[in-house]
């Protein structure tokens, strides 16, 4: 056991590195993805929890008004507090990254471990040779180069096949109550590893009635089953209602309709076949060239990992022996593809109609299928299989330095040759002087950042910065135009000058509609307008900066880092005469 935790601390400390030296010196993930939206979470959920609330509705997105959200990584965010509250969102959030990738480890350890200790004995060194395979996996370094926290969990997935194994060849009540745990746990922490460990326990339960029936106890499996059965429901249920309600409604901020999903399924979280199997920095679907964005879909699985796979497979000498993990890479790898064939960049098609798949089936079927966006994610339990079955192989290597030699292989093929960036990118975590400003002023209101046509997710940089000034903001999630600034005559302009088409602004600036238009920020809230200039090209600043000063003034503060900082006199509600002719503030817009 504690070669296992401290080999896999090692491998963590190296695919996050140099995180493990400088925890609060940088964010762990591209600045042009998910990171900031994700931090941003682990200090809105520890500030509620401070307030006495619970984390489920916002006022400080979406600005005017409040909205209901369930963050996706409240469970990093809820066993990190204690670290946020000592020192920050940045180390939690970090800690949070490093433990996902450990925890994947020393799980998937135990896992490989316990299955090659039923087939050849001794299996400690090889499991860390499947452990190598699943924690240092293409897709999960990609996701955290993606800045999506929740999906380092994959541990908890690993850790819940582990238990529910132990469960079916001694079924104890005690194996019940720890894979109901390790099943709570896997589906609290994230939802698609939870219905992953759902699936996967099906499956391995039909393949041991199939091909290993005397392996499994089944006279005393009833009482372990039920009990432990009403443990995880017990425990899952609150956390999947609330997911659930902050999902329903005009108010949420996250939607999860299946039109939208549907979209994403097609035209974006796309899994092509080829680059299951294609090393190298190519990517298919290309979202920087098709979207704009920095996200990387990885499902690259690895040469050396199927090769060894491919070993411990043949090594085992019955077909009965292979066929649980063959039959769990055959759901999962076909569930992997989405609902249609895709090919080197396009859709296979049989008299011009796309070759259906098996996730098409379920998405029909199975209400639970129509929210999953991200079908590539099914490569996690692929990778899994593939580490089982690569620990076998690693164990039937010949001569003493055959499994070390195996390990240092596939550890350099995943982290230097595969799709997955590596060293992972980290973001910078400096705050603005500008938020030190707002942060310093008593009096409330909200901040309207510019430029509003920066890509949705490098502009949630915004949402990190309210960390440090905790103002509301009219930005939400991966919303691309707040509706209180589509009204605006003022933002309408500005996002000309943003996009640089000066031809398309007016001769000659309307400045009684852009002050009264400036005066209405005010009147709904705004208290601060800050422009950020290093987001803009200097003729784009200069023309957004005209704009501001005709409709605002000239700016209260322009600080050192080049941010030009308009404070607004947010008028008192009591010094305003409703009138049927006078337009209320949104009207003014």
């Amino acid at each position: 056991m504690r070669f296992g935790l401290l080999a896999t601390f090692g491998l963590a400390v190296l695919v996050t590195w140099p995180m493990a030296i400088d925890p609060a010196g940088g964010l762990l993930g591209h600045p042009g993805n998910d990171v900031w939206n994700h931090v941003w979470g682990y200090w809105w959920v520890g500030e509620e929890l401070q307030a006495g609330h619970v984390p489920l509705i916002t006022d400080l997105l979406r600005f005017p008004g409040t909205s209901k959200l369930f963050f996706i990584d409240t469970f990093g965010a809820l066993w990190t507090l204690p670290v946020q509250l000592a020192f920050g969102p940045v180390v939690a959030y970090n800690l949070a990254c490093f433990t996902g990738f450990w925890l994947s480890g020393f799980a998937s350890w135990l896992l490989c471990r316990h299955v090659c200790e039923g087939r050849f004995g001794g299996g400690d060194r090889a499991a860390l040779v499947g452990a190598t395979a699943f924690m240092l996996a293409p897709h999960l370094v990609a996701q955290a180069y993606n800045g999506i926290s929740e999906t380092l969990t994959a541990g908890t997935f690993a850790l819940a096949m582990w238990t529910f194994l132990r469960l079916l060849e001694r079924p104890t009540l005690l194996a019940g109550l720890a894979a109901a745990a390790a099943g709570a746990l896997c589906m609290v922490s994230n939802a698609y590893y939870g219905l992953f460990a759902a699936l996967g326990a099906v499956v391995l339960t039909i393949a041991m009635v199939a091909g290993r029936w005397e392996h499994v106890h089944w006279r005393g499996m009833p009482a372990p089953l039920v009990v432990g059965g009403a443990l995880a429901a017990a425990l899952v249920a609150p956390s999947l209602w609330l997911l659930a309600e902050s999902l329903e409604g005009p108010s949420a901020i996250v939607n999860r309709d299946p039109e939208f999903v549907w979209r994403s399924l097609i035209s974006h979280n796309i899994t092509d076949l080829v680059s299951v199997f294609r090393p190298g920095h190519t990517y298919s679907p290309d979202l920087k060239a098709e979207h704009g964005e920095d996200l990387l879909i990885v499902t690259y699985v690895g040469w050396v990992t199927m090769a060894l796979a491919g070993w411990g497979a043949w090594s085992l000498r019955r077909g009965r022996d292979r066929w649980p993990w063959f039959a769990w890479l055959a759901v999962f790898g076909s569930l992997m593809l989405g609902p249609y064939l895709y090919v080197a960049g396009e859709y296979l098609t049989v008299s011009d109609r796309k070759i259906p798949l098996p996730f098409l089936v379920f998405f029909d079927a199975f209400p639970i299928f129509a929210r999953i966006s991200h079908p590539f994610r099914f490569v996690v339990p692929v990778q899994l299989g593939l580490a089982v079955l690569a620990t076998l192989g690693a164990r039937r290597l010949p001569w003493s330095w055959g499994i070390p030699a195996g390990g240092a292989l596939l550890a350099v093929e995943l982290l230097l040759l595969s799709p997955a960036p590596w060293p992972i990118a980290r973001s910078p975590t400096e705050m603005p002087e500008s938020t030190r400003i707002m942060a310093a002023d008593p009096e409330v209101g909200a901040v309207l950042d510019l430029p509003m046509g920066l890509p949705n997710l490098e502009r949630a940089i915004y949402n990190y910065w309210q960390i440090a000034h905790a103002r509301p903001s009219p930005y939400s999630l991966n919303e691309p135009n707040p509706e209180v600034l589509e009204r605006s005559r003022l933002a309408r302009l500005l996002r000309v000058a943003e996009a640089g088409r000066l031809d398309r602004l007016p001769p000659q600036l309307p400045e009684l509609d852009l002050v009264v238009s400036g005066r209405a920020l005010a009147g709904l809230g705004v208290r601060y307008v800050v422009m950020h200039e290093r987001f803009y090209l200097r003729e784009r600043a200069a023309s957004t900066l005209s704009l501001l000063r005709v409709a605002l003034g000239p700016e209260t503060t322009i600080t050192d880092d080049g941010d030009h900082v308009w404070r607004l006199t947010i008028p008192d509600p009591h010094d305003v005469v409703a009138t049927d002719e006078r337009p209320s503030p949104a009207e003014a817009l």
